[in-house]
């Protein structure tokens, strides 16, 4: 498993490695996986945003995702 940890109210879930094979399968690396399950995740909270903070928000979570996988 794949632990992901987010600050929000000290939410954790965890990414199913099936998840990650699933896109793996796919062609899609690992790293870029993680990123796509995780936005789905957050996808519904960012679109609740104003945009100026769904766009720094955005930014943010890209940021804290490169290089945690591995």
């Amino acid at each position: 498993m794949i632990q992901l940890s987010l600050n929000t109210k000290q939410l954790q879930s965890k990414i199913s490695e099936d998840q990650v094979f699933y896109c793996q399968q796919r062609g899609i690396g690992v790293e870029e996986a993680v990123g796509l399950i995780v936005n789905g995740y957050a996808k519904e909270v960012m679109n609740k945003l104003p945009m100026e903070f769904a766009v720094e928000a955005q930014k943010l979570l890209s940021i804290s995702l490169e290089g945690s996988v591995g």
